[in-house]
């Protein structure tokens, strides 16, 4: 007789491999539709979506062994011609599963008189250390990842870059205090430029060229800020946004860098002394009282138009910059020391001393109007101060976060709760910042070493 999806639903739970008996023991039954989901590049991975019956407490993990059943792949050796079985995790009324299907339909206020729709993915694994760096002087403060190069900012002041293989290539001494905050961008000649801040009231740009190894500096940005400066950001390659712990933002155009730059490195073909020369001070386009309290975090939205700022004083901000406007101020309970926007939508994350990550809706054209701005708080996981949340590039609903408890969290904004939780740093020591690369995650801390995760 030939094994329904149910029967083998009902063998995964013990059941006899009996059709008759497997379906005696099922009990309640719920009708679903299996749909591969759309973000899965890999169709071969598609069953049927005509609806079955399967037991109705079914979860996540009888649910794989339904569809591994249904795509014959095995969940051991014995049978060296099928392939392996794949964790699946799955989405009812656009919430990861984590209880029965039928609870979940009934809560989510699904009519049951139809089958329930179900879209699955392969399951995210949990990230694994691949690789780290060798110990740096101080404190890693600050990290980012751009043309397959690390970049960190010391507690000592230094800049660091790393290859792929997380082996030091360059270093400068940009500060006389310990960096906290750093942006980088790709130009157009091939180099990348890095923005870096510290709290020694400085902020300066270096180049680095990749295929000379060579890491210069390249321009002071002065008159901007008089307190210790905590967060960057590049916008449209062009211009640039800094903020400060007296809650000022600063503007800064970038295109008269760009013209000084070509014209030094002419000049150094000629000149061992216009390396010096070539150093250019900038003063800011505007700058302004944006907060009351320290700026933690800044960063443009996902289509460039409008500034995202967080606070100390509770506060996230929405601005034109240009014309110093506030668009939308949205109030919190909490001092915010983190934040990041999400790549494909409007969704900011913002991490708390309180433990807890917070989720944002910051539209503000007509179609959003403000009672649709949200705080949706994801459920408290950390055990102590979020210091750093990054989205991921490529995936609209997956967060990465790291605290001063030393664990970095996966998480999947469809559900309050974390993916994985992994413990990135030894005990006792704190994670400082974050950066989310395709299917890699940079942490860097107080242990010094900036490590590699896979995920």
């Amino acid at each position: 007789e030939k094994t329904t999806p149910s029967t083998m639903a009902g063998a995964n739970d013990n059941s006899s491999s009996s059709s008759d008996k497997g379906m005696e023991e099922i009990g309640e039954q719920i009708r679903v539709s299996f749909v591969l989901d759309s973000s899965v590049s890999d169709r071969s991975l598609k069953v049927p979506s005509e609806p079955i019956a399967i037991p109705a407490d079914l979860k996540r993990k009888g649910l794989s062994a339904v569809i591994n059943h249904l795509l014959d792949r095995q969940d051991d050796d014995s049978d060296d011609e099928k392939e392996q079985a794949l964790p699946f995790d799955f989405i009812v009324a656009n919430r990861l599963l984590r209880t029965g299907v039928e609870q979940a339909a009934r809560r989510y206020g699904l009519s049951l008189e139809q089958a329930v729709k179900i879209s699955y993915f392969p399951a995210q694994q949990a990230p694994e250390v691949s690789q780290q760096g060798e110990p740096e002087p101080d404190w890693i403060g600050t990290v980012a990842y751009e043309n397959d190069c690390v970049y960190t900012g010391g507690y000592d002041g230094s800049i660091v870059i790393h290859d792929d293989a997380l082996k030091t290539i360059a270093s400068a001494q940009a500060h006389t205090g310990p960096i906290k905050c750093l942006a980088t961008s790709r130009r157009e000649n091939g180099n990348t430029v890095i923005a870096t801040g510290s709290m020694d009231q400085t902020l300066v740009t270096h180049s680095y060229d990749a295929s000379s190894k060579v890491l210069e500096k390249q321009a002071n940005f002065v008159d901007g800020h008089t307190s210790s400066i905590a967060s960057v950001d590049f916008f449209q390659n062009d211009k640039m946004v800094s903020g400060d712990w007296d809650g000022g933002l600063a503007l800064w155009n970038f295109v008269d860098i760009t013209e000084s730059e070509e014209q030094a490195v002419k000049k150094r073909k000629t000149s061992s002394k216009s390396k010096r020369a070539s150093v250019v001070n900038m003063q800011p386009l505007v700058k302004f009282q944006a907060h009351s309290s320290q700026i933690s975090g800044v960063s443009w939205n996902n289509d460039s138009k409008y500034l995202i700022s967080g606070s100390w004083d509770h506060t996230l901000k929405v601005w034109d910059v240009e014309r110093q406007e506030s668009l939308l101020t949205l109030n919190g309970s909490r001092v915010i020391s983190c934040l990041d926007v999400a790549h494909a939508s409007q969704v900011v994350a913002t991490g708390h001393p309180d433990c807890t990550i917070r989720l944002w809706d910051v539209r503000t054209d007509s179609e959003a109007a403000s009672s649709l701005v949200s705080d949706s708080s994801l459920k408290p996981s950390h055990k102590a101060w979020v210091s750093a949340v990054k989205w991921s590039p490529t995936d609209p609903y997956s967060l990465a976060s790291t605290s001063h408890d030393g664990t970095l969290k996966i998480w999947d904004i469809r559900s309050s709760l974390p993916l994985h939780t992994v413990r990135a740093f030894p005990k006792e020591e704190k994670g400082l910042c974050l950066a989310f690369g395709t299917g890699v995650i940079l942490a860097g801390g107080s242990d010094c070493v900036v490590k590699q995760f896979k995920c």
